[in-house]
């Protein structure tokens, strides 16, 4: 076979030729003019940016015997043998087919005979991530430290699958993706001088189909000259790739603006009945709605956009908002997951596209209208609850009493100036409540305390015991905080512990600490009198006068 492909025709053949890759190219020319040359490489990255490539061009640098400027002369022996595959001392092992240990062995026995021809004897093994975790244990210690005339460079797409002792052991270079200029520039050249006319918007679509791998853009450009037509135009390349043309994709979009739902089915029926591909449908629709969010974001980023592309995503940018194209991707994204594995991919197809058909309002703009619709809202009127005062008795409650439902008086902070001792008790009675609405056990630490006196900015709490005493220090800052807000003044919490409840801590006091415990509905009454406890020949238990020192009337017995 006489013909040769465009990748291997116009492979580079010297370090400066290579595209895109400088920080390699850079660092391996001074570890050539230095005379620092490592004993293992490891060449990392992705297809087709020129890792094997490389790897020739340095061995062909290595063992060149009459260099130019530190680059190979490519007419020696040793250049054109290692050009074509047959230097002896140049070993191109690939790492899929040769991965036992066997193999490794053989490898390892190899590597103490002396190079036949050439300085250095280079072993380059590519896809080396396929080598088993066996083999490249029997490798560590030849690697590490081979004889003086042994190079190894290994290449891979995957590195992060070879084991960290090999990784240790090599200088490490990881290659990266082509530009979509450098690809474009590249192209140009070489059509210029395979004397083919190609458009530039063809150009610009093989560019786009490569990938930022320059060895498949060559392929595809060397199937589009073999079309055979006098010049090679947009719609040539699309046909060969199976792409969509740019007006179905457009008219899609459209109709997704629109939030039509018929014309968004009509379109997946027709592109079904050309038979076209769906998956790559969805593919070349998700690359539209992105290539559109990065051209209303900043078209420069956009290097191999063509003139109709252009014209199509002006007439597109007002339709769309930047919310509405980043969850396009996502649900195109999950779409064409779901078809991969789906039995009917168009039924798949047809519920994501409605879906993006549907109105969507994404959350700023709903928080947008929302403290929008607050400052234009008139304020709602404060409905004022009267003060009611709870009448306690004693005696059995009737039904309906026990029926109507009990309303809590609201807490009304009051301006204590008066230094009335009943309204500070009153008071304190209200932060006790405020506090144990919030945060119950807390106020459970005040239930028993009662308010004593202000000295200056000081409120002096009168405590049981040790035990209150110390849960009020511990929660010294709530409490001071519910004590501003009731007595509409900032006053420091101080203890005192003291067994006696003062005369001014009376009825009124007691009243407002029992209504907080009778806030539930009350149970029917089951009670009936028999007669005064108090007439009675037995004891009367303490508790029971306690609660009888606390309620006037008359205590008596369940029927």
């Amino acid at each position: 076979m006489s013909y040769v492909v465009l990748a291997r025709r116009y492979r580079p053949q010297t370090l400066d030729q290579l595209i895109g890759q400088e920080h390699i190219t850079r660092t391996l020319n001074n570890a050539i003019l230095e005379s620092r040359v490592a004993h293992a490489y490891l060449f990392s990255g992705p297809r087709g940016c020129g890792k094997t490539t490389t790897a020739r061009i340095l061995a062909k640098a290595l063992n060149c015997k009459t260099p130019k400027k530190l680059a190979p002369c490519g007419t020696c022996p040793n250049c054109v043998e290692i050009t074509g595959g047959m230097s002896i001392d140049v070993q191109e092992i690939d790492g899929a087919s040769n991965r036992g240990i066997d193999e490794i062995r053989a490898l390892r026995d190899n590597v103490k005979f002396a190079p036949a021809t050439s300085k250095y004897k280079i072993y380059i093994i590519d896809e080396a991530h396929q080598i088993t975790d066996q083999a490249f244990n029997a490798l560590l210690k030849t690697l590490e430290e081979p004889p003086e005339h042994v190079l190894f460079i290994l290449a891979t797409t995957e590195p992060q699958k070879i084991p960290v002792t090999i990784l240790s052991r090599c200088q490490r270079y990881r290659f990266r993706l082509l530009s979509t200029k450098e690809i474009l520039g590249a192209l140009e050249a070489i059509v210029d001088k395979e004397s083919v006319i190609v458009e530039t918007a063809a150009l610009k679509i093989v560019t786009s189909a490569s990938g930022g791998s320059m060895r498949d853009a060559l392929s595809l450009l060397d199937q589009a000259i073999s079309i055979g037509t006098d010049k090679v135009t947009a719609v040539d390349i699309e046909n060969l790739l199976g792409v969509l043309p740019r007006r179905i994709l457009a008219s899609t979009a459209e109709a997704l603006a629109r939030e039509d739902l018929a014309a968004v089915l009509a379109i997946v029926k027709d592109i079904s009945g050309q038979g076209y591909n769906l998956i790559q449908f969805g593919r070349d629709l998700r690359e539209h709605l992105r290539r559109l969010l990065l051209f209303v974001i900043n078209p420069d980023m956009l290097d191999d956009m063509i003139d109709e592309e252009k014209v199509i995503f002006e007439q597109q940018k007002p339709l769309f908002s930047l919310a509405w194209l980043m969850r396009s991707g996502h649900i195109l994204s999950r779409a064409i997951d779901e078809m991969r594995w789906s039995d009917q991919p168009r039924l798949a197809l047809e519920m994501y596209l409605l879906k993006l058909a549907q109105k969507y309002v994404n959350a700023t703009d709903l928080v947008a209208r929302l403290e929008t619709l607050e400052k234009n809202a008139p304020l709602s009127p404060v409905i004022e609850h009267p003060s009611v005062t709870p009448q306690f008795s004693a005696s059995a409650p009737t039904a309906e009493a026990s029926a109507s439902p009990i309303v809590a008086r609201p807490v009304v902070p009051v301006d204590v100036s008066s230094g009335v001792a009943a309204s500070s008790q009153a008071l304190w009675a209200s932060v006790v409540r405020e506090i144990q609405n919030a945060r119950p056990l807390i106020g459970q630490v005040l239930a028993d305390s009662y308010f004593s006196e202000i000295t200056g900015a000081t409120m002096v709490i009168a405590v049981s015991g040790k035990f209150q005493e110390d849960g009020i220090n511990r929660y010294k800052e709530l409490i001071e905080s519910a004590v501003e807000k009731i007595f509409l003044k900032k006053y420091g919490i101080r203890t005192v512990i003291s067994a006696a409840r003062p005369a001014a801590a009376g009825a009124q006091y007691e009243e407002i600490v029992v209504a907080q415990e009778m806030n539930a509905p009350e149970s029917p009454a089951i009670y009936t009198v028999e007669g005064d406890l108090a007439d009675t020949t037995k004891e009367i238990p303490p508790e029971v006068k306690n609660i009888m020192s606390k309620f006037p009337g008359r205590m008596t017995k369940k029927k």
